[in-house]
C-alpha cells in the first residue's frame, strides 16, 4: 500500500472541511470545559505575546485574547483562516509551521491544538518554536491520548473504528514518539504532562456526520464513512444517545 501523501491530504481535508475539527472539540466536554479551555488554562497570565500554531478556526485565539495581550493565529490553510477570521476576529498569518515568521526570542508562549500531529517535520517545527520563544517562554500543546479511557470507553471507540475499518491517523503520532526526548534535544524543559477524557455526544444524524467529517481518515473511502454515520444513527435510535470518549494529553514545556 502506498504511503499517504500527508501534505496533499491535509491540504485537501482542510480545504473541504474547514472548521470541522474545531466543531467537534468545542462540543467535547469534561465537566465545565472543553479541550480548548483546558489548554488556555496552561498559558501563564504574564504571557503577553502568544502564537497559536495550526490555529484552524480560531478557537484558541478567541480564548487567549485578553487586555494587554497580543495573540496571533497561524495556519497553512487559507480556508481554515477564513473560518477563523469570521468566528474569532484577531490577527492571523498564513505560514508553514516549520518556517515561523517571527524574530528569535520574540514570543512569550506558543500554543497548539493537534498541531504537533500534523506539522512536518516535527523536529523542525519544535526547533522553530524553540527559536521564537524567549528564555522562560512556554510551549503548551494538546494531542489525542487513549491512556485514561476506561475499558468501556475504549471499547466504544474501537467499535466505531471497526466500522470505519481504520483508526484516525496523523503524520506525527505524538503519543508513540519520544516527546520527552524531543523536548530535551531541543532544550525545552517539560513541566507538565497530564491527560483528560472528554465526551462528544451524538444525539442525531447531524452530530454523527460532524464527528465522522472531523476525523483524519486518509485510507477510508467515502462509502465507509457513510456507513459509520449510519452506525452511529442506528445506535442513537436504539439507546437514545451515544457518547464517544475523546482522550487528550496536555504537555507544557519551558525554554
Amino acid at each position: 500500500m502506498a504511503a499517504t501523501d500527508w501534505r496533499r491530504y491535509l491540504a485537501d481535508f482542510h480545504r473541504d472541511n474547514p472548521g470541522a475539527v474545531q466543531e467537534v472539540l468545542e462540543r467535547a466536554r469534561s465537566g465545565d470545559h472543553n479541550p480548548y479551555d483546558w489548554l488556555a488554562r496552561a498559558v501563564p497570565p504574564s504571557a503577553h505575546r502568544v502564537l497559536d500554531l495550526a490555529c484552524g478556526g480560531g478557537a484558541m485565539v478567541r480564548r487567549l485574547a485578553s487586555p494587554g495581550r497580543t495573540v496571533v493565529g497561524l495556519d497553512l490553510s487559507a480556508e481554515e483562516l477564513d473560518v477563523a477570521r469570521r468566528r474569532a476576529p484577531g490577527s492571523y498569518v498564513r505560514a508553514d509551521g516549520v518556517r515561523l515568521p517571527f524574530a528569535d526570542g520574540s514570543l512569550d508562549a506558543v500554543t497548539s491544538v493537534l498541531g504537533l500531529l500534523v506539522v512536518q517535520p516535527l523536529d523542525e517545527a519544535v526547533r522553530e518554536i524553540t527559536r521564537v520563544l524567549r528564555p522562560g517562554g512556554a510551549l503548551a500543546v494538546i494531542a489525542p491520548s487513549i491512556w485514561l479511557m476506561s475499558p468501556k470507553e475504549l471499547a466504544d471507540v474501537t467499535r466505531l473504528t471497526r466500522v470505519l475499518r481504520t483508526r484516525p491517523q496523523f503524520p506525527n503520532p505524538v503519543e508513540r514518539t519520544g516527546v520527552k526526548a524531543l523536548l530535551a534535544l531541543l532544550r525545552l524543559h517539560r513541566v507538565e504532562d497530564k491527560r483528560e477524557v472528554y465526551f462528544y455526544t451524538v444525539d442525531d444524524r447531524e452530530d454523527a456526520e460532524r464527528l465522522v467529517r472531523a476525523l483524519y481518515l486518509p485510507r477510508s473511502p467515502a462509502e465507509r464513512r457513510e456507513i459509520a454515520v449510519e452506525h452511529l444513527v442506528h445506535r442513537v435510535a436504539k439507546q437514545g444517545q451515544v457518547r464517544i470518549a475523546v482522550g487528550m494529553r496536555r504537555v507544557v514545556a519551558m525554554k
